[in-house]
């Protein structure tokens, strides 16, 4: 049984914990309600933007294949010709994660969905944050990675400039990372923000369109600018469900700590009357040897 002192320890230190865990979550609420606007007013007309990125590409991949078979009169021309760079063929997975621990479950999910993907296809790997850096240390030590600095509360345009420029090296570049659905569900969401990789299908049943300047130049500003457009708005989606997801764990924490508190105080008053009571009973047992010893 512990003694008086570790209770009022103990007590002592859940009292800390829950004003910690509360004053996390008011500031978690404050930064959740800043970036909720931004984000959800953007994410319909960023989700259109990739679509047309995406019917971009694709046009442009049927227009220049048919353009070269022409030229080498009907040979088939494969796709690798095709590209606008030199670009690494391999796919890249950003692992959006985190710096700093308290934000629930989200990251942990990510990573459950990143380290699946690892199993199921050769990619490179790039690693925000060093919570997901520490997993991918524990998890899976022989996977090698590129990593890369994100501020936690406010990520700063150089920051998301630094990986976008990294990620632009690459064909295809998919984004795991957490989407904000509502105060109570941050779910895990796969973006693939370099449109898409054109196949030999997909090429077939493209729709052909006239580009103006030309299909290469609109390609080109969709890989560079609205390619970190998006990567910008990914970013800030994983912010948010981030934000929601501490809100949601430093309440359930708070409230832990009260109840932890309240079975202390319990505890601390009923060792305070055990402690009355004995005392008690020795007084009164020391009473009792008193008067015998008057009559003898």
């Amino acid at each position: 049984m512990p003694t008086f002192k570790e209770i009022k320890e103990d007590l002592e230190r859940v009292k800390i914990i829950s004003t910690l865990t509360s004053a996390l979550q008011e500031i978690a609420q404050i930064r959740m309600s800043e970036v909720r606007e931004n984000v959800l007013k953007n994410r319909i007309f960023l989700e259109k933007i990739a679509e047309v990125y995406r019917k971009a590409k694709l046009a442009y991949f049927a227009q220049e294949k048919l353009k070269k078979e022409g030229i080498f009169k009907k040979k088939r021309v494969s796709l690798d010709e095709i590209f606008l760079s030199k670009k690494k063929k391999g796919p890249l997975l950003i692992f959006l994660s985190a710096n700093q621990p308290f934000y629930g479950i989200i990251i942990y999910n990510i990573w459950s969905v990143v380290f699946n993907l690892l199993q199921k296809e050769k990619t490179d790997l790039a690693v925000v944050g060093k919570i997901g850096e520490g997993l991918v240390n524990v998890f899976a030590p022989s996977q090698s990675y590129s990593y890369f600095e994100l501020n936690d509360d406010k990520p700063k345009p150089e920051e998301i400039k630094k990986i976008a420029d990294f990620a632009k090296n690459y064909q295809r570049v998919i984004v795991v990372h957490g989407k904000y659905e509502s105060i109570l569900r941050q779910q895990v969401a796969i973006s693939e923000i370099s449109g898409i990789l054109p196949t030999e299908e997909k090429i077939e049943k493209a729709k052909h369109y006239l580009f103006e300047p030309s299909g290469k130049e609109i390609l080109e500003f969709f890989e560079t600018e609205i390619f970190t457009s998006l990567l910008h708005q990914t970013v800030l989606e994983h912010q948010l469900a981030k934000f929601a997801s501490r809100v949601i764990a430093m309440y359930q924490a708070s409230e832990k700590a009260k109840k932890v508190e309240r079975e202390l105080e319990l505890k601390k008053i009923k060792w305070q009357k055990d402690l009355m009571n004995k005392k008690q009973i020795n007084l009164f047992s020391g009473f009792q040897l008193w008067q015998k010893e008057e009559v003898l």
